[in-house]
């Protein structure tokens, strides 16, 4: 099951310029793998006097830093799949697929 988002997140860790680790709604998360990149590209004709504002968007499997070890009851890991973008500073997520 897939859910759409445009939240904000915060204390993006990066490693290689990847996200590793990040917070959504005051929870951790830790990125177990990178699943795909892409770039989107501003709209230069809305914006012309910013030079970059592309958009970077990972697809992450991730898991809740609090779960022990990122496992539930019978050692099934409680993991899911995030989108997160990056334009500028500025992180969002955008879907979780369970």
């Amino acid at each position: 099951m897939a859910r759409q988002f445009a939240d904000p997140v915060t204390e993006v860790a990066l490693t290689a310029r990847r996200p590793m680790r990040f917070t959504w709604q005051g929870r951790g998360y830790v990125v177990t793998e990178v699943l795909g990149h892409w770039v989107s590209g501003a709209s230069w004709w809305r914006v012309p006097e910013q030079a970059d504002l592309d958009t970077h968007t990972w697809r992450i499997e991730a898991f809740p830093r609090s779960s022990a070890s990122g496992t539930r009851a019978g050692g099934v890991r409680a993991s899911g799949v995030y989108d997160l973008s990056c334009s500028g500073t500025h992180w969002t997520l955008h879907r979780i697929t369970d």
